[in-house]
């Protein structure tokens, strides 16, 4: 990520249309090459939270992080990228080269599931 910002930094004219679409695709690209390089993923424990919330019980952040995980990759990085980035269909879509449709169809399929699997386990 260093390496990334300085390279930024290096450009003295650099004025992208949308900043946040392109440093989000800047990073993600350096993240894609840098798991490449390494070959290897660290697992969390199922135990782990990723993020927490205050009105949230520690179960609950559970489900929900194992809900994400059981989402296609696609739909889940478009969940990612508009609730947590705040980053709208438009930016998602020049980022991932995908259409708008399909990024807002990926994230309405996406909610369905996780609405799905969060009913299934609170009736449990």
């Amino acid at each position: 990520m260093h390496q990334l910002f300085l390279k930024i930094l290096g450009v003295r004219e650099f004025a992208p249309e949308t900043p946040v679409a392109y440093l989000y695709g800047a990073t993600r690209n350096a993240s894609l090459n840098r798991r490449r390089d390494r070959q290897r993923e660290t697992a969390l424990a199922d135990t782990e939270t990723w993020f927490t919330h205050p009105h949230r019980s520690y179960e609950e952040i559970l489900n929900l992080q194992n809900a994400l995980k059981q989402l296609p990759e696609e739909q889940r990085e478009t969940v990612y990228l508009r609730v947590w980035a705040g980053m709208t269909f438009l930016e998602i879509s020049a980022l991932t080269g995908t259409p708008s449709n399909t990024v807002a169809s990926r994230y309405r399929y996406a909610l369905e599931k996780l609405r799905e699997k969060l009913a299934q386990r609170s009736s449990k």
